[in-house]
């Protein structure tokens, strides 16, 4: 069971004291805290909204065993203030160069979108400062498989690393799971 520890702005509240964690980062509105809420079986973990840009601080999740989920800010949320969205950029920015708890990245991905600009510049990004990502492929249930396979085909233009869920339905939520847990 995991729980809720702090949200968090920058370095110097972190949450201390544990020695891995996993994160999930995306655009706005992909399904992150929906994802965080299937893998964790607690409905109510994560705070889930039908408005983009509603998770701006990074927030740390904990079970007994300290295994620690980290949910960043979605990014490409184009109505947000722009003082709020450099916060956050830089926020983010300084956990990827900073963090040494983090041993891997889940780039969350819409299968009805596919890969964004802005999804190709976060991952170029981690590729940059040598972080290990894996790409999951968000909301399955909401696109046909023709849809599907394209957004595959771009997607293999970027990494052929990733993993097509549904948390609605819990495709492949188990074997995300085991993914996880093997970072352990």
């Amino acid at each position: 069971m995991y729980k809720f520890i702090l949200s968090s702005t920058d370095e110097n509240n972190w949450l201390k004291g544990h020695s891995r964690e996993v994160c999930f980062i995306g655009r706005s509105n992909v399904g992150k805290s929906t994802l965080i809420n299937a893998l964790t079986n607690q409905s109510q973990l994560a705070r889930t909204s039908n408005t983009p840009g509603r998770t701006q601080l990074i927030n740390f999740f904990q079970d007994i065993n300290k295994k620690t989920l980290v949910d960043l800010p979605g990014y490409g949320y184009a109505k947000m203030p722009k003082n709020v969205k450099m916060k956050m950029i830089v926020m983010i920015e300084e956990y990827f160069l900073r963090r040494k708890e983090l041993i891997q990245t889940f780039v969350l991905i819409d299968s009805k979108v596919g890969p964004t600009i802005d999804d190709k510049l976060m991952i170029d990004s981690l590729k940059e400062i040598n972080r290990e990502f894996i790409v999951v492929l968000t909301k399955s249930d909401k696109v046909k498989q023709s849809e599907l396979h394209k957004t595959e085909k771009s997607l293999k233009k970027i990494t052929n690393d990733y993993i097509i869920v549904s948390s609605k339905k819990g495709t492949n939520i188990q074997k995300l799971k085991k993914i996880i847990n093997s970072f352990f």
